[in-house]
């Protein structure tokens, strides 16, 4: 998963998540009919550490069903600097693998970003 430094982030504003914080890549938004994948990148303030490995970002490859308020990651990966920087870190042996459709969250990746990715869904 590319880490390109030429991307267009837009911060997700999210009060609640002190220690981390959310970016969207608006130049890898593609849009299929109903469907929008995007990258995601999570910057950690305070690092984390998952089996005895450190990470201080996560970029992640999420799809939105914008015609049925549905989403699910298809990758995820930890680096261990923020912003995508440094090594890639095995977050788990899953992380590579899509993973179910789920409600949208009551957080800054639900609705908000929904509204981000799926303009034709303002049309009504």
């Amino acid at each position: 998963m590319c880490t390109s430094v030429s991307a267009e982030w837009q911060r997700l504003p999210d009060e609640k998540a002190k220690d981390q914080e959310h970016y969207v890549d608006l130049q890898s938004v593609k849009q299929t009919g109903p469907m929008s994948i995007y990258r995601q990148i999570q910057v950690l303030s305070q690092g984390a550490s998952l089996k005895s490995q450190s990470f201080a970002s996560t970029v992640s490859l999420h799809e939105y069903d914008c015609m049925n308020a549905k989403w699910r990651v298809l990758q995820t990966v930890g680096f261990t600097q923020p912003w995508g920087n440094g090594d890639k870190v095995l977050l788990s042996s899953s992380s590579s693998q899509a993973k179910e459709w789920q409600a949208l969250p009551e957080t800054p990746l639900g609705q908000q970003t929904l509204d981000l990715l799926c303009p034709s869904g303002k049309d009504d």
